[in-house]
């Protein structure tokens, strides 16, 4: 399957021994679940982008990796954080939206008590 995906961000990018799938079929660990697994549901994917829903239970933590792809996590519902190396943490509430280039480190985290629920848009090499 070519479907990029993500754990987001990383994004990104997500449950035990969940992997990454990227294009070419490549598989890459991207989290450690430490609730209930992560909602995914792919809404769009074509030659160019891939479009996908999740939904991170409370209390989340994301492994660090690299975006497998230029990145755009909007927020849904919820509270998401996105922690990017040399940047720190950024908070991301509903309406808010995080880019992350191809091959930036970061890792995804929900630390409230609620899902949260991000779209996430990686766009594919041409």
């Amino acid at each position: 399957m070519s479907l990029v995906r993500i754990g987001l961000l990383s994004v990104m990018g997500l449950v035990v021994a969940m992997a990454m799938g990227v294009a070419g079929g490549a598989r890459f660990p991207v989290a450690t679940a430490v609730a209930d697994a992560v909602g995914e549901k792919v809404l769009l994917d074509n030659e160019r982008m891939t479009m996908i829903e999740f939904v991170f239970p409370p209390r989340f933590k994301g492994e660090e990796h690299a975006a497998v792809a230029d990145e755009f996590a909007y927020v849904l519902e919820g509270e998401f954080a996105v922690v990017t190396r040399g940047k720190g943490k950024r908070v991301l509430r509903p309406g808010d939206v995080e880019y992350a280039a191809k091959y930036t480190v970061h890792s995804s985290l929900n630390e409230t008590a609620r899902p949260a629920r991000v779209l996430v848009v990686l766009l594919k090499d041409r």
